[in-house]
Protein backbone atom coordinates (compact mmCIF):
# COMPACT_ATOMS: atom_id res chain seq x y z
CA UNK A 1 0.00 0.00 0.00
CA UNK A 2 1.47 3.33 -1.02
CA UNK A 3 1.36 6.26 1.34
CA UNK A 4 2.62 8.89 -1.07
CA UNK A 5 3.82 7.62 -4.45
CA UNK A 6 5.12 11.07 -5.44
CA UNK A 7 7.50 11.02 -2.47
CA UNK A 8 8.18 7.31 -3.17
CA UNK A 9 6.75 6.24 0.19
CA UNK A 10 5.23 2.85 0.87
CA UNK A 11 3.69 1.34 3.98
CA UNK A 12 5.14 -2.09 4.69
CA UNK A 13 2.91 -4.33 6.81
CA UNK A 14 4.53 -7.26 8.58
CA UNK A 15 3.28 -9.98 10.99
CA UNK A 16 2.40 -9.15 14.60
CA UNK A 17 0.85 -5.80 13.56
CA UNK A 18 4.27 -4.33 12.77
CA UNK A 19 4.32 -1.75 9.99
CA UNK A 20 6.95 0.64 8.77
CA UNK A 21 6.87 3.49 6.31
CA UNK A 22 9.64 3.03 3.75
CA UNK A 23 10.87 5.82 1.52
CA UNK A 24 12.83 5.59 -1.72
CA UNK A 25 13.84 9.22 -2.10
CA UNK A 26 16.76 10.25 -4.28
CA UNK A 27 18.92 10.41 -1.16
CA UNK A 28 17.88 6.87 -0.19
CA UNK A 29 18.68 5.57 -3.66
CA UNK A 30 22.12 7.21 -3.54
CA UNK A 31 22.77 5.65 -0.11
CA UNK A 32 21.79 2.23 -1.48
CA UNK A 33 24.06 2.64 -4.51
CA UNK A 34 26.97 3.75 -2.30
CA UNK A 35 26.43 0.93 0.19
CA UNK A 36 26.25 -1.74 -2.51
CA UNK A 37 28.58 -0.23 -5.11
CA UNK A 38 26.05 -0.70 -7.89
CA UNK A 39 23.51 1.44 -9.74
CA UNK A 40 19.89 1.01 -8.64
CA UNK A 41 18.78 0.03 -12.14
CA UNK A 42 21.44 -2.70 -12.21
CA UNK A 43 20.26 -3.88 -8.79
CA UNK A 44 16.74 -4.17 -10.19
CA UNK A 45 18.06 -6.15 -13.17
CA UNK A 46 20.06 -8.40 -10.86
CA UNK A 47 17.01 -8.97 -8.69
CA UNK A 48 14.95 -9.89 -11.77
CA UNK A 49 17.70 -12.29 -12.83
CA UNK A 50 17.90 -13.90 -9.41
CA UNK A 51 21.40 -12.56 -8.78
CA UNK A 52 20.71 -10.20 -5.85
CA UNK A 53 22.06 -11.59 -2.59
CA UNK A 54 20.07 -11.70 0.62
CA UNK A 55 22.52 -9.34 2.31
CA UNK A 56 21.91 -6.83 -0.52
CA UNK A 57 18.14 -7.21 -0.03
CA UNK A 58 18.55 -6.60 3.71
CA UNK A 59 20.63 -3.49 3.02
CA UNK A 60 18.02 -2.08 0.62
CA UNK A 61 15.16 -2.82 3.03
CA UNK A 62 17.04 -1.37 6.01
CA UNK A 63 17.97 1.87 4.25
CA UNK A 64 14.46 2.34 2.83
CA UNK A 65 12.81 1.74 6.21
CA UNK A 66 15.27 4.08 7.93
CA UNK A 67 14.50 6.75 5.31
CA UNK A 68 10.85 6.38 6.28
CA UNK A 69 11.75 7.69 9.74
CA UNK A 70 12.26 4.40 11.58
CA UNK A 71 15.20 3.47 13.77
CA UNK A 72 15.96 -0.06 12.56
CA UNK A 73 19.15 -2.04 12.31
CA UNK A 74 20.13 -4.80 9.89
CA UNK A 75 19.35 -7.42 12.55
CA UNK A 76 15.80 -6.06 12.97
CA UNK A 77 15.20 -6.40 9.24
CA UNK A 78 16.78 -9.87 9.20
CA UNK A 79 14.29 -10.96 11.87
CA UNK A 80 11.41 -9.56 9.83
CA UNK A 81 12.56 -11.31 6.65
CA UNK A 82 12.94 -14.52 8.66
CA UNK A 83 9.31 -14.16 9.78
CA UNK A 84 7.81 -13.30 6.39
CA UNK A 85 10.04 -15.62 4.36
CA UNK A 86 12.84 -15.03 1.91
CA UNK A 87 10.61 -14.88 -1.16
CA UNK A 88 8.36 -12.22 0.38
CA UNK A 89 11.44 -10.24 1.49
CA UNK A 90 12.81 -10.33 -2.05
CA UNK A 91 9.39 -9.33 -3.44
CA UNK A 92 9.20 -6.30 -1.13
CA UNK A 93 12.76 -5.34 -2.10
CA UNK A 94 11.74 -5.43 -5.76
CA UNK A 95 8.67 -3.29 -5.06
CA UNK A 96 10.86 -0.69 -3.33
CA UNK A 97 13.36 -0.60 -6.18
CA UNK A 98 10.52 -0.17 -8.69
CA UNK A 99 8.95 2.51 -6.51
CA UNK A 100 12.20 4.47 -6.44
CA UNK A 101 12.76 4.19 -10.17
CA UNK A 102 9.15 5.11 -10.97
CA UNK A 103 9.21 8.07 -8.59
CA UNK A 104 12.33 9.37 -10.31
CA UNK A 105 10.53 9.19 -13.65
CA UNK A 106 7.43 10.91 -12.19
CA UNK A 107 9.45 13.76 -10.72
CA UNK A 108 11.30 14.24 -14.02
CA UNK A 109 7.98 14.35 -15.91
CA UNK A 110 6.48 16.88 -13.50
CA UNK A 111 9.63 19.03 -13.72
CA UNK A 112 9.44 19.11 -17.52
CA UNK A 113 5.71 19.90 -17.38
CA UNK A 114 6.42 22.89 -15.12
CA UNK A 115 9.03 24.20 -17.57
CA UNK A 116 6.56 24.10 -20.48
Amino acid sequence: MSINPIKAEKLLNFPNDVSYKARMSLDTMIRIENALGCALLKLGNRLAGGDLTLSECITILTLAIRAGGNDVKDNDVKRIVDQIGIIEGIKITGELIALGLNASESSEESSSEKKN
